[in-house]
């Protein structure tokens, strides 16, 4: 009879555990706008600028019950640039078709061809998202996501200069859990 108990309390663990954890991946495309802005006081001559991004990416992670945490990736394009970045993610799935996430920013690959014209390196500082989605639809979920990033534009021989990033974009993407 011991065999027994074990082999249904171990049988219930396996179940468990592999009911409430999975493996999600999750690919997305969106369009938003972004505007820039550059410290004044040290760069007068570089004007703030407001333009569209498109951006395709996706979340590498693992699930569990209604929380996710994972890798984000994604690259932007806009009009003379690119953009890359690496995040790591945590999201909230609630059960009223509305779902939660922030995502921190590691890394940052900012490629800006009006800024390299004048001379300029840009070296990533920080960077955040937070975004809400609506899950109400089969197999999508329709995000709005609203991101803040700095970068320092670093000049030789001169003090580097602070540059904002600020988007919002709206994106559909495919959130399958395995």
């Amino acid at each position: 009879m011991s065999m027994l108990r074990l082999a249904i309390l171990m049988s219930c663990l396996a179940f468990s555990s592999n009911s409430f954890s999975g493996l999600l991946i999750e690919p997305y495309i969106g369009t938003g706008m972004y505007s820039t802005s550059i410290d004044a006081a040290t760069a007068s001559s570089y004007e703030a600028s407001t333009d569209s991004v498109s951006t395709i990416g996706g979340r590498l992670g693992a699930s569990f019950i209604l929380l996710s945490a994972g890798i984000d990736y994604s690259m932007d394009t806009m009009s003379g640039g690119s953009r890359s970045n690496t995040a790591v993610f945590v999201g909230v799935d609630m059960p009223i078709l509305i779902r939660g996430y922030a995502k921190y920013i590691i890394n940052s690959d900012y490629k800006d061809d009006d800024i390299k014209d004048a001379g300029f390196d840009i070296a990533f500082d920080s960077g955040y998202a937070i975004g809400l989605g609506f899950t109400g639809l089969p197999l999508i979920s329709i995000n709005l996501e609203m991101e803040s990033s700095k970068y320092k534009l670093e000049y030789p021989g001169a003090s580097d200069i602070d540059n904002d990033w600020v988007s919002y974009m709206l994106t559909v993407s495919l959130p399958l859990d395995f």
